[in-house]
């Protein structure tokens, strides 16, 4: 039996992916199935729904419709949310925005760090100092695999054994750009992902970097602008992490370096000027993660991810909080809280674990 995905796909590839001819298509259908159906009596040419679904599958491409669970749940409440997301990688890593908690808690959530392609030196050593760092504390951090900063971004995140997601502006059968295949299949090897609303096939135009950027500052808490001019796309980030009620914090630069001049003008528009990862940490009440904890050379992932999100809370937490922060199986973290035990990584208390 055709499925909902496969329908949807049809009619991304007869829309090439954009969203107002997809809002259109849909119309007051109350399915895609019953959508597909009123845009084929039309008369126009249409993509059998069938051969849609094989061609995905031939390329490791899976859909997530936006009514479904495993949809990010921050999107649903963006102004023009994604209709679906075609993804490659780990659906763990899309997991972490299908049930957003309250942030009342202050949890490790998601940071989107973006700038300019043509980042100097010093400014992609910043985000991935940045990146790492975050990411050790637990945050998922968010980019757009594009040359200067978000690639220096991504790198971040590896390197702290961290998640990433990267938001394509084009089909995902072809990574843009193409220097950074290595890096994404890296980030899909570390229970990364790689999103995009457009489906295979779709070429990477200009406007789609802008229409895009609202879904990477769509998917996290706050976004961290680094090493902006005026002309930028993360200017544009930028802006739709205002509109959607997104922290925006900017690391600044020179008064007279070109490279700053768009990031100066949104410190002077509001953003919060950090100078240091601990400053956007501080923020959400978190703790630096200690680096290279020694608890941590030996541990399994889920033992990693254990350690970072109690080191985050800073207090004891119970099975089912640290299963809820970290998206792990209740009986993974036993086992994996076992472990640290034996290994005296952690200790037990009347109230919860702790490091």
């Amino acid at each position: 039996m055709i499925d909902e995905q496969c329908y949807y796909h049809a009619l991304a590839l007869a829309a090439h992916g954009e969203y107002h001819a997809m809002k259109r298509m849909r119309g007051g259908a109350g399915s895609w199935r019953e959508a597909y159906a009123a845009y084929a009596r039309s008369g126009a040419i249409v993509p059998d729904p069938a051969e849609a679904e094989r061609s995905l599958a031939r390329i490791g491409v899976r859909i997530v419709l936006s009514s479904e669970s495993g949809f990010p749940g921050p999107l649903r409440h963006i102004a023009q949310p994604p209709f679906g997301l075609y993804v490659r990688g780990s659906q763990k890593a899309l997991d972490r925005f299908s049930a957003v908690p309250e942030r009342s808690d202050r949890i490790p959530g998601t940071i989107a760090v973006v700038g300019t392609r043509r980042a100097s030196t010093e400014g992609k050593r910043t985000a991935r100092e940045f990146a790492k760092a975050l990411a050790r504390a637990g945050f998922a951090i968010i980019s757009g695999l594009a040359f200067g900063i978000d690639a220096a971004a991504h790198e971040g995140a590896l390197d702290a054994n961290g998640a990433t997601v990267a938001v394509l502006a084009g089909g995902l059968d072809r990574v843009y750009p193409r220097a950074h295949e290595a890096l994404a299949r890296r980030i899909i090897a570390g229970d990364g992902a790689l999103v995009s609303e457009y489906p295979p096939g779709e070429t990477a135009l200009g406007y789609r970097f802008i229409e895009r950027n609202r879904i990477v500052s769509g998917l996290s808490d706050g976004v961290l602008i680094v090493e902006a001019p005026a002309p930028s796309g993360a200017l544009a980030t930028a802006r739709y992490a205002a509109e959607q009620d997104r922290d925006l914090f900017v690391v600044p630069g020179g008064i007279r370096d070109e490279r700053f001049s768009g990031s100066l003008s949104l410190i002077r528009q509001g953003a919060a000027l950090v100078s240091s990862p601990a400053e956007i940490l501080e923020g959400y009440c978190i703790r630096p993660a200690p680096e290279d904890s020694r608890a941590e050379k030996s541990a399994s992932p889920e033992e990693i991810l254990i350690l970072r999100a109690l080191t985050a809370i800073g207090a004891p937490a119970d099975v089912d909080k640290i299963s809820e922060i970290t998206r792990l199986e209740p009986r993974i973290v036993n086992r994996a809280l076992s472990f640290l035990l034996l290994r005296g990584g952690i200790k037990e208390t009347d109230t919860g674990y702790t490091i």
